[in-house]
């Protein structure tokens, strides 16, 4: 992994090992990298450009991803995708195994384009921390275990590439299904978690734009009572606080990870007036912008 600061001390971690470039892969203890990044560095937040998945094997911690803090105990995964922001918290005895993974390292060595070799997964819909029960822990320690043995006879050969890549889509593959059995249990009305997931892909396309729900609604074919109740159902918010949440998010990540101004940053997430901005932000993260930015900026302690 490699660093790069700005003014605001924020870390933009990049795939960086000379040795492994070609393979996008890194297998690495939680020690080992607590070892290589100072502590100091460690407390700051970043902005990573490819996938970290981390399994929690000890102890327990916390660890914030795109601002929302969780607990970290054996047994939990982490999943953080390309420019979300995470930040290391304190920890007591924490150690886990960690996966960084290239977008690249994903797709299969020799594969024609467009050529189906498994299933397409949607990393967006993943939850950033989530607690496995036993059994799947369990599965995933295993699998985790595998994968360390072959990172550690890798001889950069083609075949050895191969199959540490293959031994990742597994591990994600695994963790996929149980993800889509908890789907299937609490999905509650198959047709509403359909709409809401369109929903989220069109926000995801349209949210610097500041549409509205209406937009969105005339974009997908569907009425805003159906937005409605699909976001009600998936997580207890209406279709605008769906969007707000979105661009208040965006917001966060850019008053972090840009030196942009907070009029800037306003303007291109649809705000034509900066103080209509702050008011919103102020809002959704009960902090001004320019305070939001320098607690970030100082960070919290770490391990």
């Amino acid at each position: 992994m490699s660093n790069s600061d700005h003014r605001l001390a924020l870390r933009n971690t990049g795939f960086d090992n000379a040795s492994l470039d070609a393979l996008g892969v890194e297998w690495m203890a939680l020690s080992d990298l607590q070892r290589r990044v100072a502590p100091e560095q460690m407390r700051l937040p970043e902005r990573l450009d490819f996938y970290m998945f981390m399994l929690v094997t000890a102890g327990s911690g916390s660890h914030m991803v795109d601002f929302a803090q969780a607990p970290l105990c054996a047994g939990t995964v982490v999943f953080v995708r390309p420019g979300q922001v995470q930040q290391w918290q304190a920890g007591s005895g924490l150690e886990g195994a960690l996966v960084l993974i290239t977008g690249r390292a994903l797709q299969p060595a020799g594969a024609r384009p467009g050529e189906a070799w498994a299933p397409t997964l949607d990393y967006s819909e993943w939850p950033a921390v989530a607690m496995l029960p036993e059994p799947v822990a369990l599965e995933m320690r295993l699998a985790m275990d595998r994968l360390q043995q072959d990172f550690q006879r890798f001889d950069h050969s083609a075949l050895d590439a191969v199959l540490i890549r293959h031994g990742v889509q597994g591990l994600l593959m695994r963790l996929a299904r149980w993800f889509a059995s908890m789907d299937r249990d609490h999905a509650g009305q198959p047709p509403e978690r359909a709409v809401y997931r369109l929903f989220l892909r069109e926000v995801e396309n349209g949210f610097r734009q500041r549409q509205s729900v209406q937009h969105f609604a005339r974009r997908l074919g569907y009425s805003e009572s159906t937005l409605a109740r699909a976001c009600q159902a998936a997580e207890g918010r209406s279709a605008k606080q769906v969007i707000d949440r979105r661009v208040a998010l965006e917001a966060a990540r850019e008053l972090v990870h840009s030196p942009a101004s907070v009029a800037e940053i306003g303007h291109g997430l649809g705000f034509s007036e900066a103080t209509n901005f702050v008011k919103f932000f102020g809002r959704m993260h009960s902090v001004s912008p320019l305070v939001f930015r320098q607690r970030m900026a100082v960070g919290h302690p770490a391990f």
